[in-house]
C-alpha cells in the first residue's frame, strides 16, 4: 500500500504541474505547443492518478469495467507513441538548429522536455491499466449471481 501511496503522490505531482505548466506557457509566455503537451502530460498523470487511487481504496472494480480500464490504457499507448514522435522530433529539431532555450516563446527545448513528459505519463498510465487488468477475476464475472432472482 505505501507504494500506491507514493505513486498517487508523484501522479498528482505531474498533474499540478502539467497543468500549471499549461497556464504558465500558454498564457504568460505564448508557447502554445509546450503547453499543449504539458497539458496532455498533466492529463495522463491525472488518470494515473485516479487509478492509483481507486485501486488503493479497492474500488476499483466497481467503478471501471475492463473495456474501460482497456480505453484509459490506449489513450495511454497513444500518448507514449506520440510523445515519442515529439520528442524525436523536436530533439531533432534542437540538434539541427542548435537553438538556445531563451526566448522561452520559441524555446525547442521546453517543448523537447513536455514531449517527452507526455511520453512517460503516456507510458506509465499503460503500463498501470496492464497491471490493474491483471487483478480482474474472470471467473468472478461468468459466476452466477446469488443476488439476482431467475424469473
Amino acid at each position: 500500500m505505501l507504494r500506491t501511496k507514493i505513486h498517487i503522490a508523484l501522479s498528482a505531482i505531474g498533474a499540478v504541474l502539467g497543468l500549471s505548466a499549461f497556464i504558465c506557457f500558454c498564457i504568460v509566455y505564448a508557447n502554445i505547443e509546450a503547453g499543449m503537451w504539458a497539458l496532455l502530460s498533466g492529463l495522463h498523470a491525472s488518470l494515473s492518478c485516479m487509478l492509483h487511487w481507486h485501486y488503493l481504496k479497492e474500488s476499483l472494480h466497481v467503478n471501471f469495467s475492463r473495456k474501460a480500464l482497456q480505453y484509459i490504457g490506449d489513450f495511454g499507448m497513444v500518448g507514449f507513441i506520440s510523445g515519442s514522435a515529439l520528442t524525436l522530433f523536436y530533439l531533432f529539431l534542437e540538434i539541427y538548429y542548435q537553438a538556445d532555450i531563451l526566448p522561452i516563446q520559441t524555446s525547442i527545448i521546453i517543448r523537447m522536455i513536455w514531449a517527452f513528459m507526455m511520453l512517460k505519463w503516456g507510458l506509465l498510465l499503460y503500463i498501470f491499466t496492464r497491471k490493474y487488468l491483471r487483478t480482474y477475476n474472470d471467473h468472478q464475472l461468468f459466476s452466477e449471481n446469488p443476488n439476482i432472482e431467475e424469473t
